[in-house]
């Protein structure tokens, strides 16, 4: 059998890492946007008798589409930091609408910036010029950022929705006493990091898991460990018997509930058996009592 020169006997060649999918990706996405507005700049151009160098043109695009895709981090960490599910949908999508807005702004200044420098020997557009350019590309380049986002949520949702099904599948079996047919791959550990080192807990000894920042805080005991992932992604892979959503920042392990107090204003207030108190959202009470109440959940 012929193996290729540069590999050895039985290796298989290493994947392209997943982030710099993601930049390829974002690469092409900005290419194709700005190869559709092409045409249109070439013929305004002729219109104001300025012919076009094709090679000028050349560099002008691949720049704008690098320039483009390295803003893809920051569109994916503000997917991440403000999810548009659950009761903050609204604050959170104004949230992403202001901060696209000021990405593109950014975005349109050092694009002036760099035209200032490579085509016109300036280190600093004329402020007429950047106004210019902000009239011109300020809303379609929101659209742009805006679209992006739209593909990223819906990805999100797509994922979100294979795991949906699975959960109620379970949850309808356990109604009807009977074990279901194929038991989704529900984690029971999880990879924990530190100066370092690599671990797993167990996610039977974990108690309440809330955000903090960037991270996950899964408290277990009197530890506490963290763990870079979001809420809504972590809690697609959990047991839905196990686990249940008290806050739009907060799940609690149902078997660690000994007493569930009403609050004043319509909260509640959760009495686990390790000593904590944590407060339940008004919206998430009723199916956190109904889901406690369930005698198969504290297994």
């Amino acid at each position: 059998m012929l193996t290729l020169p540069f590999l050895p006997s039985g290796a298989t060649p290493r994947r392209c890492p997943p982030w710099l999918r993601r930049q390829a990706h974002a690469y092409l996405y900005w290419l194709a946007f700005l190869l559709l507005l092409e045409p249109g700049n070439v013929l305004r151009a002729h219109q104001a008798g300025h012919a076009l160098g094709w090679a000028d043109e050349v560099l002008r695009i691949a720049v704008a589409a690098l320039l483009g895709s390295a803003a893809t981090p920051l569109l994916l960490a503000l997917s991440r930091r403000f999810p548009l599910a659950g009761p903050a949908r609204w604050r959170h999508l104004l949230a992403q609408a202001a901060s696209a807005a000021a990405l593109a702004f950014a975005l349109i200044a050092i694009a002036g910036l760099l035209a200032a420098w490579i085509y016109q020997g300036r280190w600093l557009p004329t402020p007429a010029q950047l106004v210019d350019q902000l009239v011109a590309d300020f809303s379609l380049l929101l659209c742009v950022l805006a679209a992006y986002l739209a593909f990223v949520h819906a990805a999100q949702l797509f994922r979100q929705r294979g795991a949906v099904p699975a959960a109620t599948v379970t949850l309808a079996a356990a109604d009807a006493g009977a074990a279901p047919a194929c038991a989704p791959p529900y984690l029971t550990r999880i990879e924990i990091k530190a100066q370092g080192r690599s671990s797993y807990l167990d996610l039977a000894t974990v108690d309440w898991i809330e955000t903090q920042g960037n991270y996950l805080a899964l408290h277990a005991g009197p530890q506490q460990h963290l763990v870079r992932d979001t809420l809504l992604n972590l809690e697609s892979r959990l047991d839905p018997l196990r686990f249940a959503r008290i806050h739009r920042r907060m799940l609690v392990a149902l078997d660690r509930i000994r007493q569930i107090e009403t609050a004043a204003n319509g909260d509640a207030i959760l009495h686990l058996a390790a000593g904590a108190e944590l407060r339940v959202s008004r919206s998430y009470r009723a199916a956190l009592r109904a889901r406690w109440q369930r005698p198969d959940v504290l297994l």
